[in-house]
């Protein structure tokens, strides 16, 4: 009996095998024809699917009886089609106006596809038609007005920052989000952002060195994920996937210009009758060429190749209001001098006032004299990306790209009567009678190259990969000088001040295999992997002359004092400064060369049970050749409610190693605070005056644990995901507040010039909470028209939990009670403005709501990006009191509550895009626009009216707004104004 079963057993299985086939096809696009390679082929219901080729063809083998397939691809609407054994299934697909059903690569190691609906964590996807149909044509810009979670913009009088823009994610910071290409880790940034800019203290990688022409897709996973892909993941992940097709070409050229009006007021002395006086300015600036190019390329009979490039050539902009600084020439830099025996103050100050007016007009002096808005930049890049296919289904694939980038940005104008600042003709007259306003120049190099093979080895998926990339940013300084240098008539005004260099490789080995059935779990993927990185830096000095004087071997230089009348002796001495005005250069005690390795194991399993309940682990280990070794693990699940509705949730915990940058950059640079110049020395931690003057510990990794839990709906043309999440991080690096250096005890021959030291240090736990909504519904009349709604939202909010000290910080003779609360050692470590950086220094919120309406060869599409209210909180301790009820700070005008108006809140802001484009051709596409069509600006930057140019009572610390130059602040998409664009795009 047994036999016969046996018998009868083998004969079932030789029937099932002989009527296993494969079923084949092409897919195309629905309008062009053309054929669509990589879409995603699945037999819905088991682990099989395929991939079609350069040429839109695909195949599935070992096929019995009626299948479903369905065929899923980025941009387009998903598609389903009955098909069985040996059949042939052609099936073309149109153009999605959702991107909520696309294929997603992050978020799980499955090979399986799955959906941003279907994703057991939030992914959102951002198509070429977002990515190109929009005025901006940086990356970081573009995904600033597209993804309401991610944040980016522009800084200005910033040193380096100017130049790179800052990314985060979540509110987190810029060093708190990873970046791959084609799903594997890019380089950082060779640039450590050290000023007072959102990311300050951070290192993030630089979005804008990839030409979007060469992008099909872009996934931002928003979901902490350490436990997939390693340190930096604590925020989520953005993965840029390139181009790769063998055929076609797109192209386009976008022009345009800022043009906008510009309304301010400036305060107006009380004794002149108070209040305010309305300003207007009517500006053209900022104008953008732009011109894109890919092209697809066949290799041989198996391969391919897209090559792409782009050139940016984006000019500068001007925003900044008027100097209300009570002097120019005569008197002393930024204030007033002491008054001299025999007069009153009053009489003193008001003769000042009137001969430097004089002067003023005699040399048609302009008091608009800095430049704060966008750095001008000129950037070309060039990417590759392709394959060979091997057999047995492998594929040998690389990609890489060089970028090359300039710019020039300015920093603080150096007025005649601040004399520390100003070098010296041979007969001691000032090089610049009219004083000078220095600017960086950068010059940015970014080269990368992945090259690796994938291939099945007994139904095991390889990958074995390496990835390299470097990043050098260069620094020179013109229209500068430096005071220190010997009385010429011929004085340097250009300066190489150093180089920043970056480079990391790594090699991954990533092994998976999909199991139809195991058990109960049905598309069982497992995933291991292994990871070899090495990391490098360095940093290289500039030319002697960009830091003479620096030196604490040298003698300070005494130059004498502005004088009190024109053509008067002068009044006194100063020190002058050293090192090149706007950015001292990098010394020869400021050059590193470190590097550091890492080996990483991850392990990832992720199945579904009963087709309903999908539940994901992975766990991965790293250790470092400087910090020792960490265990993250993650946990998803997503429930299938209905086919419509489903629940999803996460639970991981990850880590963020410090970088190199943190633990050994070292310079020092001018930074101006109320508008009065000071040199500040950043120490890394290795420091003995962070060590052991101050008393910080030495760095670790941050850590985190995240929860992240959501909803997904989708139902014919509509599609939503509400995600709420929360991120817990403990001992976060942040860079520190300014230590003065009396505080620090210097002595008058160390340090020459240093006015304040900052370190890096562990110094804060912080939550991070919110809620992240999509919503999109396409509804189509007619046989070519459609109308298409987009609302994307996010509500965030980054609280400081902790600030993590040391005995030595909290020891009460650091923190003496009868002294100014500026002034002790704990409220220095993490100031209240540190603190603010954190928690309101971007917008809290941020609603992105767009609508399309197509009408036969016409799109007409209108965009809001609400972001959300700013505040700017000052460094010092503003409501400290003295025993007596008086304030400590007491310069800082209040209201009657008592709240200083340097604090200060900016109201939300809607920035409105209105896009009209018409499809002259299959091939050709025009379109006209404008970004921030009603011209709106955000709320202006307090100036305190005692302020008012012509005061006898002038501080410029009363405010914030660098003596009435700095209008706006830029977090909440710029303060351009209205810019107004044309584009030509091209596809053949």
């Amino acid at each position: 009996m047994l036999k016969k079963l046996l018998s009868l057993l083998a004969l079932l299985t030789f029937s099932v095998v002989s009527y296993a086939q494969s079923v084949s096809g092409k897919v195309t696009d629905s309008n062009s024809g053309a054929a669509l390679p990589g879409v995603s082929v699945q037999v819905v219901g088991t682990g099989k699917g395929a991939a079609t080729d350069a040429d839109g063809n695909y195949s599935i083998n070992g096929i019995t009886g009626n299948v479903t397939l369905k065929f899923s691809f980025i941009g387009y609407e998903a598609a389903t089609a009955k098909a069985n054994g040996g059949s042939v299934v052609n099936i073309a697909l149109k153009e999605s106006g959702t991107s909520l059903n696309d294929v997603i690569v992050v978020g799980s190691r499955s090979t399986a596809a799955r959906t941003n609906t279907s994703s057991p964590v939030p992914v959102d996807i951002i198509t070429p038609k977002e990515l190109k149909g929009f005025s901006q044509v940086d990356l970081g810009q573009i995904m600033n007005y597209v993804a309401p979670s991610f944040t980016s913009n522009r800084q200005t009088v910033a040193d380096g920052t100017d130049h790179v823009d800052p990314a985060s994610l979540r509110g987190l910071g810029p060093d708190q989000v990873l970046v791959l290409v084609n799903g594997k880790r890019r380089h950082t940034s060779a640039l450590m952002n050290i000023n007072g800019t959102v990311g300050r203290g951070s290192v993030g990688t630089d979005m804008n060195v990839i030409p979007v022409a060469a992008i099909e897709r872009i996934e931002v996973l928003r979901d902490g994920a350490a436990a997939q892909y390693g340190s930096d993941a604590i925020a989520g992940v953005i993965n840029v996937v390139l181009k790769k097709e063998a055929s076609g070409l797109a192209a386009s050229v976008t022009t345009g210009e800022n043009i906008t009006t510009m309304n301010y007021t400036v305060p107006i002395l009380p004794t002149l009758g108070g209040g305010t006086i309305d300003k207007s300015q009517k500006l053209r600036d900022g104008r953008v060429i732009q011109f894109d190019i890919s092209k697809g390329f066949k290799l041989g009979e198996n391969g391919r190749v897209s090559i792409s490039g782009q050139y940016n050539d984006h000019g500068a902009t001007n925003r900044s209001g008027i100097d209300n600084a009570p002097t120019i020439y005569l008197g002393a830099s930024a204030g007033f001098p002491g008054t001299p025996a025999g007069l009153t103050q009053d009489a003193f100050r008001t003769g000042l006032l009137a001969a430097d007016a004089k002067l003023v007009e005699t040399r048609q002096y302009n008091r608009q004299n800095m430049i704060f808005g966008n750095s001008s930049a000129q950037n070309i890049g060039i990417f590759a990306n392709g394959g060979i296919n091997g057999a047995k289904g492998g594929e040998f694939y690389f990609s890489g790209g060089i970028t090359y980038r300039t710019g020039a940005g300015f920093g603080n104008n150096r007025i005649p009567v601040s004399r520390g600042q100003q070098p010296l003709k041979a007969d001691g007259t000032l090089a610049n009678p009219d004083g000078f306003l220095p600017g960086i120049s950068s010059v940015i190099r970014d080269q990368s190259a992945i090259v690796g093979y994938k291939g099945k080895i007994n139904n095991w998926s390889l990958d074995l990969s390496n990835t390299y990339g470097k990043n050098t940013f260069n620094f020179s300084v013109f229209n500068s000088g430096n005071a220190t240098l010997p009385n010429a008539d011929l004085q340097q005004n250009k300066f190489d001040a150093g180089q920043l260099r970056f480079d990391q490789n790594t090699v991954n080995l990533d092994v998976a295999r999909l199991f139809e059935k195991v058990g109960a779990i049905s598309g069982l993927n497992v995933a291991f992997g292994a990871e070899f990185r090495r990391d490098h830096y360095q940093i290289t000095k500039g030319e002697l002359n960009s830091y003479s004087g620096a030196l604490s071997t040298d003698k300070p230089k005494i130059v004498p004092g502005a004088p009190l009348t024109a053509g008067g002796p002068a009044n006194g001495t100063a020190t002058a400064l050293p090192g090149a005005q706007v950015f001292p250069g990098f010394q020869p005690s400021n050059e590193i060369d470190k590097a550091r390795t890492n080996i990483g194991l991850y392990t990832d399993i992720e199945g579904e049970i009963a087709n309903r309940l999908l539940i994901g682990l992975a766990g991965r280990y790293e250790n470092y050749s400087d910090f020792g070794g960490n265990l993250s693990g993650k946990a998803t699940a997503r429930l299938k409610i209905t086919d419509a509705i489903g629940l999803r949730g996460s639970l991981s915990t990850g880590f963020r190693a410090p970088s190199l940058h943190q633990r050994y950059f070292q310079n020092t640079s001018t930074q101006f605070v109320s508008g009065v110049p000071s040199n500040t020395l950043t120490v890394n931690n290795d420091n003995d005056i962070a060590r052991k003057t101050v008393g910080v510990d030495a760095l670790r990794p941050e850590t985190s644990v995240s929860y992240t839990v959501g909803i997904t709906a989708r139902h014919k043309g509509f599609s939503a995901t509400v995600d709420a999440y929360q991120i817990k991080i403990a001992d976060r690096i942040v860079y520190s507040g300014a230590y003065s250096r009396a505080l620090l005890g210097f002595t008058a021959d160390q340090f020459v010039g240093i006015n304040n030291v900052n370190f890096f240090a562990n110094a804060a736990n912080t939550t991070t909470r919110g809620i992240d909504i999509v919503l999109n519904q396409k509804i189509k009349f007619g046989k070519e028209n459609s109308f298409t709604i987009t609302a994307a939202m996010n509500f965030n909010e980054n609280t400081v939990d902790k600030i993590i000290s040391t005995a030595k910080i909290d020891d009460p003779k650091n923190n003496d009670i009868a002294v100014n609360p500026d002034n002790w050692f704990k409220n220095r470590l993490f100031d209240r403005q540190q603190i603010s950086r954190v928690e309101v220094f971007m917008p809290q919120n941020k609603v992105n709501l767009s609508g399309t309406l197509t009408l036969g060869k016409m799109d007409i599409t209108l965009r809001a990006v609400r972001f959300g209210a700013v505040k700017y909180i000052h460094n010092v301790e503003l409501n400290a009191k003295k025993a007596d009820g008086t304030y400590w700070n007491a310069i800082y005008a209040r209201d009657a509550a008592g709240n200083a108006f340097i604090d200060q809140t900016f109201d939300p802001v809607v920035i409105t895009d209105l896009i009209l484009a018409y499809r002259i051709s299959q091939n050709l596409n025009f379109s006209i626009g404008a970004n921030n069509l009603l011209d709106v600006y955000p709320k202006q930057i307090f100036i305190d009216p005692r302020n008012a140019t012509g005061s006898l009572d002038y501080n410029s610390g009363r405010d914030a707004s660098n003596r009435g130059r700095l209008l706006f602040h830029p977090n909440q998409g710029g303060y351009n104004g209205r810019f107004v664009f044309a584009r030509l795009a091209m596809n053949f």
